[in-house]
C-alpha cells in the first residue's frame, strides 16, 4: 500500500513529499484548478501547516483538507497504483457486492 512518509511545503503551492517505496519528488497542489476546500489552501500559512497522517499515510492540513497518497503517486509516477486484496476499504467493498 502507497504511504507518504514525509511532506514539505514548498513555494508556488508544491510539496516535496517521499513515499513508503522510497519514490519522491514534487508534488503540484494547485488550490485554484481544485477549488472548492482546496481555495483555503491559498492561505500560505495554512498550506505551510501540512502534515502526514501516520493511520492513512496522506498529507493533510486544519480543517479536514487532505489528499490521497495513491493518486498523488500516480500523478508524480505516471504509474498506476493497484489495491492491495487485503485492505480494509478493499475488504469493505467487497461485501457490498451481492
Amino acid at each position: 500500500m502507497i504511504r507518504i512518509i514525509s511532506a514539505e511545503p514548498l513555494p508556488q503551492y508544491r510539496l516535496k513529499v517521499t513515499f513508503n517505496d522510497g519514490v519522491s519528488g514534487i508534488f503540484p497542489v494547485e488550490p485554484e484548478r481544485r477549488g472548492g476546500v482546496f481555495l483555503k489552501l491559498l492561505d500560505a500559512k495554512i498550506f505551510n501547516a501540512v502534515t502526514v497522517n501516520p493511520d492513512f499515510g496522506c498529507v493533510e492540513w486544519p480543517g479536514g483538507i487532505d489528499l490521497c497518497p495513491d493518486t498523488m503517486y500516480q500523478v508524480m509516477t505516471g504509474a498506476e497504483v493497484r489495491a492491495e486484496l487485503h485492505a480494509p476499504m478493499a475488504l469493505r467493498e467487497e461485501k457490498k457486492k451481492p
